[in-house]
């Protein structure tokens, strides 16, 4: 879609591959540079790998600008603490109020929330102020 100008990466400010070392085990290492050809200099590439093989430390060296690598040692890879949550909700419009029930039952300083849309992101976000 990107190379046939049907999708734009002119206004991309950050690209995040999560499981890179799953994506080029599964034979996609060439789309991943395509995408690349495609960004802006001035994009923010993140990778996120549970593992560091030489063809990830390749694609930091090729295609980022001194790439900032955060290392962790495997004992430390650990969930102590971090709790998640799936809520099957039947019907769209009872998502926001079930997400307002979960705040308000627990104690949640810090929360990484998945929208499917950007439209989406930005209206949670605007819900969320609203009822601050």
């Amino acid at each position: 879609m990107i190379s046939q100008r049907h999708l734009s990466t002119r206004h991309l400010k950050m690209l995040v591959l999560d499981e890179a070392d799953e994506m080029l085990d599964r034979g996609f290492k060439e789309q991943v540079y395509d995408i690349y050809r495609y960004l802006p200099p001035s994009t923010q590439c993140v990778l996120v790998s549970a593992t560091m093989p030489n063809e990830i430390l390749e694609m930091t060296n090729n295609f980022m600008n001194n790439p900032f690598r955060v290392l962790v040692k495997r004992d430390e890879l650990t969930l102590e603490g971090i709790k998640q949550f799936f809520v099957a909700v039947e019907k769209e419009q009872w998502k926001f109020d079930t997400l307002c029930d979960l705040y308000d039952t627990l104690t949640i300083t810090q929360a990484v929330i998945f929208c499917n849309t950007k439209q989406k992101v930005d209206w949670l976000t605007n819900k969320m102020r609203e009822a601050k």
